[in-house]
């Protein structure tokens, strides 16, 4: 006797199973529509953490009522086997996501950290958690009249926010300003150091009241940095507003004669002489039937045919889908795609060859809900054409904060304007032109800073060309520029009106923060450039470099010497007589740091690449005193 062939063998073969001649009229039973209606609604799940999590449950529960379902047709092992194993799989899956989840999620004072600092920014909570583990999540204590850092002493290793309390900052026993919870503790004394170089204090911090607060230690924050460049660019970001901040709380109660807000770059908040500060405070699970199950055990003399291929497939596509590891980029596409697959065989059989009506709807009702899924997550991914001149300034400031093209279209594509000019015109003429009308990012050429015809510092591509005056003054109030902002080539930027983007970041919340941000960091950019004015500017390397009326200081030496309102306009005027040099060398806070180098503006985000040590870094150089 002739073996048996393959297709007589497994049952599988297309002959074995008659197409359908009419459908069957006895509906499938409650339980199956129980086991549906699950699956409906685990589909309508979303990608998140919780999204997934609500996914996988309700189809690890429809799965289950279907295995349960299949006990009521006697004999059919691959009946009931595929919805068991769906079912364990979607469990499994369930679980890796709680876990990550669990991994992640923060209580306290570090949740709320994350609120208020990271998540307004759009950080992750995968982010995050690399961010917490770098300080191996502890929170430290200081008590009332502690330091946490004496000027001179104590070395810049790390860097900290405080949580709760407040924090005195003061330099040689003279007030500066008060640092309160969700600010960097040391952001300027970090921000002034390379990561290749060390120093010290040159303020004292002392709790003001009972304070708890997070550090990292500076050496496993530029590893992290080394691995995380996202996570690096946010905290640069983060860093060099909250300069921005503190350079602001002391420039509040520096007021012009008309109570006027001076501008920072003014040289008398660069090298002013050490006149009395004054502080300001900122404001049901189915049961399983046993008669149902014994009848099954005890009526089956023979097993039945094996469903058709068509059946198969459709599973296997099923648990393929499922079984795509949930932290691979393109998870819910690729899984959307195969249960879009699965549901289509499943109509195909039950249309062919099974003749059940509610299995052909309900696999049609599966295939549209996921269809509506997969379809919203290629449109959230579709190519969005930013124009040529734009997509540098997209490429530089907003990709890397994952802001998506879609709304940088939105942000540039109603409101905004491309402008030019040329080469000598005037952009913003001090004390004529009204900060109230715009705000611009050089796209082309290089503009020139100056006051009272001193020069201060360049702007050069993609940097904002008014962010001082954006941050620190308010609309319709009728102030002016301080500066005046001239091209030195021929210049194109983009152009905002200032009141319909003020109320369009009103609109979007996460928008509105990154722009806070940038602006801030381009604000510590200027102040860095005003210590060196020919940075970054590859014309004029070879040439003598053009004298600046501020001397090189670090973010430190700054702030630390940002006088009061008494003589602000007598200390212009010296300046600008030519006197403010020699008070300058009086000065040792105004001297010339031998360690502390300011940031290139070009170069902003790069700042936490680690630089090789030079001959004279790794030569012994004395201190200066503070």
């Amino acid at each position: 006797m002739d073996p048996p062939t393959f297709a007589e063998s497994s049952n599988l073969s297309l002959s074995d199973h008659p197409g359908c001649s009419e459908w069957q009229e006895a509906p499938e039973g409650a339980v199956f529509h129980l086991a549906h209606i699950l699956l409906v609604l685990g589909f309508m799940g979303g990608s998140g953490f919780y999204g997934l999590l609500y996914m996988f449950i309700f189809l690890a529960l429809g799965f289950l009522c279907c295995c349960l379902h299949a006990w009521t047709e006697p004999c059919a092992p691959d009946a009931s086997a595929w919805p068991c194993a769906l079912s364990v799989l979607c469990v499994a899956q369930a679980l890796h996501v709680a876990h990550r989840a669990r991994s992640v999620a923060f209580g306290g004072e570090l949740q709320e950290l994350y609120t208020r600092l990271f998540r307004r920014l759009g950080v992750s909570l995968t982010h995050y958690g690399e961010i917490v583990a770098c300080c191996e999540g502890q929170i430290h204590t200081m008590e009332k009249e502690h330091f946490f850092a004496i000027e001179g002493k104590t070395p810049i290793d790390k860097l900290s926010v405080l949580l709760s309390g407040r924090v005195r900052v003061s330099v040689n026993g003279e007030f500066l300003h008060y640092i309160h919870p969700f600010q960097f503790l040391d952001s300027p004394e970090w921000d002034s150091l390379r990561p290749s170089e060390e120093g010290v204090f040159q303020v004292t911090l002392r709790a003001d009241s009972r304070c708890r607060y997070v550090t990292w230690r500076r050496k496993k924050l530029y590893l992290l940095f080394a691995q995380h460049r996202y996570i690096a660019r946010i905290f640069a970001l983060l860093v060099r507003n909250d300069i921005a901040d503190k350079l602001f709380s002391l420039n509040t109660a520096a007021l012009d004669g008309r109570g006027f807000r001076y501008d920072l770059r003014l040289p008398s908040f660069c090298h002013g002489p050490q006149a009395e500060r004054t502080g300001v405070v900122p404001p049901p699970r189915p049961s399983r039937n046993r008669k149902a199950m014994a009848s099954n055990i005890t009526t089956c003399q023979e097993w039945e045919k094996a469903h058709h291929l068509l059946f198969h497939l459709g599973n296997l596509s099923l648990l393929v889908g499922l079984l795509i590891p949930t932290t691979v980029g393109l998870h819910m596409i690729l899984l959307r795609l195969l249960l879009m697959t699965g549901c289509c065989l499943f109509i195909t059989w039950a249309t062919l060859y099974r003749c059940a009506l509610d299995v052909l709807v309900w696999n049609a009702v599966f295939l549209l809900v996921n269809f509506m899924h997969f379809f919203f997550l290629l449109y959230k991914r579709r190519p969005i054409k930013i124009d040529r001149e734009l997509r540098s300034v997209y490429k530089r400031m907003f990709e890397p904060l994952h802001v998506r093209e879609a709304l940088f279209q939105r942000l540039t594509g109603q409101f905004c304007t491309i402008q030019t000019l040329k080469k000598g015109q005037v952009y913003a003429a001090e004390d004529k032109t009204s900060v109230d009308e715009r705000l611009s990012i050089l796209l082309k050429g290089k503009m020139k800073v100056s006051y009272r015809g001193h020069f201060l510092h360049n702007i050069y591509t993609n940097a904002f060309i008014d962010s001082p005056e954006f941050r620190s003054t308010q609309m319709n109030r009728g102030e002016k520029f301080q500066v005046t902002i001239t091209a030195e080539e021929n210049c194109k930027f983009l152009c905002w009106s200032r009141e319909r983007l003020t109320y369009f970041l009103e609109s979007d919340s996460f928008l509105n923060e990154v722009f806070r941000y940038l602006i801030g960091k381009d604000i510590t950019n200027k102040l860095y450039s005003l210590n060196d004015p020919t940075l970054s500017d590859k014309a004029v390397k070879k040439m003598e470099r053009q004298p600046s009326l501020c001397s090189q200081l670090s973010m430190m030496q700054m702030r630390n010497s940002m006088a009061s309102t008494s003589d602000t306009d007598d200390v212009l005027n010296q300046i600008l007589r030519g006197s403010g040099g020699s008070s300058l060398q009086k000065n040792p806070i105004g001297k010339t740091s031998t360690t502390m180098k300011p940031i290139e503006e070009a170069m902003e985000d790069d700042v936490f690449e680690s630089d090789l040590p030079t001959a004279s870094q790794l030569s012994p150089t004395p201190r200066e005193e503070v």
